[in-house]
């Protein structure tokens, strides 16, 4: 099975549609597309017609007609997330297509911007991807075998490889630090950015009491077991009365005192997180509960039910007073900026690709999605019991 790798930064996460000027046509297979700034080798096409195929599959999953077995699939409309609908194979083409020409179009703009990269940091991602490439992936007991064998097969070389994971992605790094940071032709303001995270972010810490116990029965599988009433009231006591303690003028830090002093653990600290508020990864009903509570006040939640119940104890930090130190790191503020304008960026990058004057080297055409395609067999689940009833 060929390994899933995913392009980090904003590299796969562009989507664009656009038009460009072709500029000319050439059958040599070393390039692909090209501009007076940049040539791109035709394995970066056929490695992005490859991730293309991967993404194009997964829509086609959803298909009534869709078989593991045939190629089929390949002249089927797919749908994309944005609701965009095509035949896949041409759906395929255009997305490698549009990639390609957002790497030249990034390397268009650095020039313009004055946009700079730390070159240690280029040659340490390129080695970096030099030991997936020969060697492979190790993820935690894991070690997936080196990618050049699933890659070089189809002409992808290291060389590509590497400039898609490596250059392409810190150049356009380099390029929205450029537009967006201090002096920068699209600069964004220490007061804006206060701004932005004060009115989208949320800070807030929290405690979890597991409203069950683990236990295992006879034959050794593990089950979880409700707590009775009178125990789950003393949890919920004792959250409630922290709540009210931060009513009352306690702060976090009293409760959480009380806390290690109450679970005879004084290495207890409560989880904090700072992140979008209208993102928050706990659930709905935690972010419920932030938008309704005012700063410097806590709640009580329990999400689940029986022996699946977990209390959450609450506390919303005031925003206002994070941000003076939050954007101060280097690395928060930066992810905070990204946050704020990821989505401008990215229709800067389709609008500029719409100016984009490039040639493309006929041999891209020969290319067919269908050589990735890789027959799967499908397998029938064995019935459940009241299926076969």
């Amino acid at each position: 099975m060929k390994p899933s790798f995913k392009l980090g930064s904003l590299v796969l996460a562009l989507a664009l549609a656009f038009s460009a000027v072709t500029a000319g046509c050439s059958l040599n297979k070393e390039w692909s597309y090209k501009t007076s700034e940049k040539e791109l080798p035709i394995g970066v096409y056929i490695y992005m017609l490859n991730n293309a195929y991967s993404e194009a599959k997964g829509y086609a999953e959803k298909l009534k007609d869709y078989s593991s077995e045939k190629d089929s699939w390949l002249d089927m409309e797919i749908t994309d997330d944005d609701g965009n609908k095509a035949v896949a194979r041409q759906w395929i083409k255009d997305k490698a297509e549009e990639n390609c020409l957002t790497f030249l179009v990034v390397e268009d703009q650095m020039k313009k911007e004055n946009a700079t990269y730390d070159e240690a940091n280029l040659k340490e991602r390129q080695e970096l991807y030099k030991q997936y490439w020969e060697v492979g992936i190790q993820e935690q007991y894991q070690q997936t075998p080196a990618l050049s064998k699933s890659y070089e097969k189809y002409g992808i070389s290291l060389e590509s490889f590497n400039y898609v994971h490596a250059d392409a992605s810190l150049k356009q790094q380099a390029l929205f630090d450029a537009m967006y940071g201090k002096g920068g032709s699209k600069e964004v303001k220490d007061d804006e950015l206060n701004k932005f995270f004060t009115d989208k972010y949320v800070s807030y810490s929290y405690y979890t009491q597991p409203l069950y116990t683990a236990t295992t029965d006879e034959s050794g599988n593990q089950k979880n077991v409700a707590l009775d009433d009178k125990k789950i009231k003393e949890y919920k006591d004792l959250f409630e009365g922290y709540a009210k303690d931060i009513k009352n003028g306690k702060s976090m830090d009293d409760v959480n005192k009380a806390y290690q002093k109450e679970s005879n653990d004084d290495t207890i600290e409560p989880t904090s997180n700072t992140e979008v508020l209208d993102e928050v990864a706990m659930g709905d009903e935690v972010k419920k509960a932030l938008k309704e509570l005012d700063s410097k006040q806590a709640t009580t939640v329990t999400i689940g039910e029986k022996e699946n119940a977990t209390l959450y104890f609450i506390y919303k930090d005031d925003i206002k007073e994070v941000s003076k130190t939050y954007l101060k790191d280097g690395s928060q503020k930066k992810q905070v900026l990204q946050e704020m304008k990821a989505d401008e960026f990215k229709d800067y990058l389709k609008s500029e690709t719409k100016k984009l004057k490039y040639e493309k080297n006929g041999a891209v055409d020969s290319y067919d999605p269908k050589m990735f395609f890789e027959p799967v067999k499908e397998t029938t689940a064995p019935a459940t019991e009241a299926e076969e009833k």
